[in-house]
């Protein structure tokens, strides 16, 4: 059985257009650009975010939008208030990148190769030389995710 792409997500200035925020913030027009990711490529999503550990609460505020093609499955580990400051210090891109492989590792040990993903974010999560590039798609904080952003993400889920 193939395995499901995954979603690497990220919130403040993915589903919002903020990219600091003192609450956890989804605008509806992004949840459901979202939703349409998820149901066009069948993905799951990782949570990557600051508010990570609301992981169960963000599935929710999913459900609540109506957008049940979402499913969260989990969450990267990592201390976000410490390591990833909302204040986008400079360990976010190292952090993240770390935190989504040991992710992977531990999720699928044993494994040959990794399903299918893509890495969302507004901060420079994935330098332009790293294997990965060509899985990161990155959003203006001041912009959020877009239909143009959307077609990238499905497009490198779609890549073999």
């Amino acid at each position: 059985m193939e395995k499901r792409p995954i979603i690497f997500l990220d919130v403040d200035g993915v589903l919002n257009r903020t990219a600091t925020a003192p609450q956890l913030i989804v605008e509806r027009d992004k949840v459901e650009i979202l939703n349409e990711i998820c149901a066009s490529t069948g993905a799951e999503v990782v949570l990557t975010t600051y508010w990570r550990h609301f992981e169960e609460y963000i599935g929710y505020i999913f459900m609540r939008h109506d957008c049940l093609e979402i499913e969260v499955v989990g969450r990267t580990e990592g201390k976000p208030h410490l390591a990833d400051s909302v204040h986008h210090d400079l360990h976010v891109s190292t952090n993240r990148i770390q935190e989504i492989k040991s992710y992977l590792d531990a999720r699928f040990v044993g494994e040959e190769k990794y399903p299918k993903f893509v890495i969302v974010d507004d901060k420079e999560v994935v330098s332009k030389g790293h294997a990965w590039a060509n899985r990161f798609v990155k959003t203006k904080s001041e912009i959020g995710l877009t239909n143009e952003r959307a077609q990238r993400m499905i497009e490198s889920l779609e890549r073999v």
